[in-house]
This record gives C-alpha cells, sequence and structure tokens, in this order.
C-alpha cells in the first residue's frame, strides 16, 4: 500500500502541475476571444469547447496506447505537446491561431485516460475509488492555483490578454514533462500489455475495431454510466464557461474577482475528490456517492440561476464545487469496476471521452443562451441536465467493489 502511494503521489504532483498551468489560461480566454471579435458562440466554445473537441477525439486513443505500451511513455509524449500548445498560445496572434492552439492542447491533454488507469493500476479494487479521488483532487487543486494567477496574469497589460498567462503555463508543464520522465515508474507490466490489433474484453480477444460496441454489450451499465457523465459535463462546462461574462455582467467582477471564484470552486471540488469520496464510498457506496453529488449539482446550478447578491454566489459556488468534486472519482470507480487489467485504460478512454463531449456541448449551447435569452438560461438549461443525469445513472446497474476483478 505505501508504494501505491508513493506512485499516487508522484502521479498527483505531475496532474496538478498541469492543470495549474491551464487553469491560468481559462480565464482571460473568453474575454480575449470577445476583444478579438469573436462571435456569441465562439465566446464560450473557442476556449473550452474546442479544447474539449479534441480531447474527446485523443482521450480513446491516448488510452488504448496506454495499455499497448504503458502508461509512462503517453504521459511523457503527451505532457511534452501540452507544453507546445501553451508556448503557441502566448504568441497567437489572430483568434483563428488561438483557436488552432487551444485544438492542439486539447489533443494533448488527452492522456487523463493514462492518468486514470496508471491509478487503477496500483491500487486494490476496496480503495479504488479513494485512489482515483486523490488522482482527481491534484485536478481541483491545480485548477485552484491556476485561475487566481490567470486572473493577475491576463490583466498585467491593462487589457485581457494571454501572453503572460501562456508563458506561465507553459513553463509548468514543463515542470510536469520533467517530473513525467525522471520521477514517474510504469504501472503496467509488459504481460498486461495488449497489442493495438486487440484488446481483451470478458476474458476474449477481440478487434480494435469492434471493441467499443463489444464493451458495450458486454457491460450494458457501461452505457448508463456514460450518458450521466456526459449530461453532468454539459452542466458543468456551461456554467465554467459563461461565468467571466455572467460575473462581469451582474455583479461587476474583474478578472480577478473571476479567478478567486474560480480558485474557491476547485478547492471544494478537491475537498470532495480527496476527503470525503472514499469515507463516503466505502460506507454507502460508489453509486450512492455519485447519485448524491449530482443531486448536489443540480441545487447549486439552481442557486446560480436565482442569485442577487454576492453571498448568494458563494453558496452556489460552495454547493457546486463540493458537489462536483465528489462525482468524477466516484463514476469512474464504477466504470472501472466494469473492466479488467488490459481493457482498462480503453474503456477508461471511452468514459473520459463522454465526460469530454459534455464539456464540448456546454460550451456550445451556454454562450447562445446567455447572449440571446439572458443569464439565468445557461443554468437552468444545466440544472435539467444534470436532473436528466440523475434520473439516468439511478437505473444503471453497476458492480460494487467487492465484485470487480
Amino acid at each position: 500500500m505505501s508504494r501505491s502511494v508513493k506512485k499516487l503521489g508522484v502521479l498527483w504532483l505531475v496532474v496538478f502541475i498541469s492543470l495549474a498551468g491551464f487553469g491560468i489560461t481559462t480565464i482571460p480566454f473568453p474575454l480575449v476571444a470577445e476583444s478579438m471579435g469573436a462571435s456569441d458562440f465562439w465566446k464560450t466554445f473557442g476556449g473550452s469547447g474546442i479544447f474539449s473537441l479534441f480531447q474527446l477525439v485523443a482521450t480513446p486513443i491516448w488510452g488504448r496506447f496506454s495499455d499497448a505500451y504503458g502508461r509512462k511513455p503517453i504521459l511523457i509524449i503527451s505532457s511534452a505537446g501540452t507544453v507546445l500548445s501553451f508556448v503557441w498560445l502566448a504568441y497567437a496572434p489572430t483568434l483563428e491561431s488561438m483557436l488552432l492552439a487551444r485544438a492542439f492542447g486539447g489533443i494533448t491533454s488527452g492522456n487523463l485516460a493514462a492518468a486514470f488507469a496508471y491509478a487503477t493500476d496500483v491500487t486494490d479494487p476496496k480503495d479504488r475509488a479513494k485512489g482515483l479521488g486523490i488522482v482527481a483532487s491534484a485536478f481541483g487543486v491545480g485548477f485552484a492555483v491556476g485561475p487566481p494567477l490567470g486572473g493577475v496574469l491576463g490583466s498585467l497589460d491593462g487589457v485581457p490578454s494571454m501572453y503572460w498567462a501562456g508563458l506561465a503555463s507553459a513553463a509548468l508543464s514543463l515542470i510536469a514533462f520533467l517530473g513525467t520522465v525522471l520521477l514517474l515508474p510504469e504501472s503496467l507490466p509488459m504481460e498486461s500489455r495488449k497489442p493495438l490489433r486487440q484488446v481483451v474484453i470478458e476474458g476474449k480477444a477481440r478487434s480494435r475495431s469492434v471493441s467499443l460496441l463489444d464493451s458495450l454489450r458486454a457491460r450494458p451499465v457501461l452505457l448508463g454510466l456514460m450518458m450521466a457523465s456526459l449530461l453532468v459535463g454539459v452542466a458543468g462546462a456551461a456554467m465554467q464557461s459563461v461565468f467571466q461574462f455572467w460575473g462581469r455582467d451582474l455583479f461587476d467582477y474583474s478578472l480577478r474577482d473571476v479567478g478567486l471564484h474560480f480558485a474557491a470552486f476547485a478547492l471544494l471540488s478537491a475537498v470532495g475528490q480527496a476527503g470525503l469520496v472514499g469515507p463516503l464510498a466505502q460506507r454507502f457506496g460508489e453509486k450512492q456517492v455519485a447519485l448524491g453529488s449530482i443531486i448536489g449539482v443540480t441545487i447549486g446550478l439552481g442557486l446560480f440561476a436565482v442569485a442577487q447578491t454576492d453571498a448568494m454566489v458563494w453558496v452556489a459556488i460552495s454547493v457546486f464545487g463540493l458537489a462536483n468534486g465528489l462525482f468524477l472519482p466516484s463514476i469512474s470507480s464504477l466504470v472501472s469496476f466494469e473492466t479488467d487489467a488490459g481493457s482498462r485504460g480503453a474503456v477508461m478512454g471511452i468514459f473520459n471521452a463522454s465526460s469530454s463531449a459534455g464539456r464540448i456541448l456546454g460550451p456550445a449551447i451556454s454562450g447562445p443562451l446567455y447572449f440571446k435569452l439572458g443569464p439565468a438560461a445557461p443554468f437552468v438549461f444545466s440544472a435539467v441536465s444534470t436532473a436528466l443525469g440523475a434520473l439516468m445513472l439511478s437505473r444503471a446497474r453497476a458492480r460494487r467493489a467487492d465484485e470487480a476483478n
């Protein structure tokens, strides 16, 4: 167990540094796009949406490659690409160039499947939710550190800018790359790796072309878990993609104010991921934790829709952040119970792709909703999405930890 903790600790640091860099660029991007003449659609979709679109394409591929070649090589290659994407973003002279940089960054960030598969490699089924929660908390803490810096760096020139934010993110990503190379040991032994032409589904070798279909046929519950993740992803991305405009227009928030709110959201998510999900999963089970977290997310979104004071905004951030932090590790643990070690990277890649799809649809819809129908519209839409996600999850018959491989 101590070895597992040490490996998870190194992975946590690598993911934390990477996400801090991403968080820095998240805050100024929508307002920079607006200053470049972006339409209502591109104001919200251009940053997180285009990033998630290419992440969606890349995530299953990186996950499958990690099953064939090991987790560490995939993490090294993708983190090197992340450094390049941030440098590109810093020097992008036009909106089109910024969008291309975000697309490239989405491709390199598709290593999430390898990171989560790494965590499942080094944890036992009974401790899996806790281990996944520890790794997922790096996303929360990294995203908490990044936005306040992004609020400062994005306004150093007196107007929203990506220059200093992009360079700072590139520097942090370079540290993550070096940490992966020097400190992170490989977690998948050679005997557990599967050639790209094969994937193990229920103990049988199948061709890659039918692996996704066979996965869903072998474990229909995966479809319900993926749909729940998709709908929660839609809601969370919609909220985060319009918050800069919503806070500015309703509460006169500056970039620094927005960064502080995002930091609080991320820190509370980290508390749920690292401190609460493990004990709650052991007491109530992963499914009940995931279901309760979706209900909490729905309540938080409803509070955003009716918020009229800064105090109400902070309450909404707190409820939404804490509940959001519980969701990803609990449902990721449920997904991992439906697979074996040899195909886990591919299946986790498919699952993470469903979440990425939500982060595409959310920004694509939220901008037009906000600018055409008013400030409350994206939050009402998001609350309906998460309510549907709760319904999908409640109907899924998932395995428990004591039934897992």
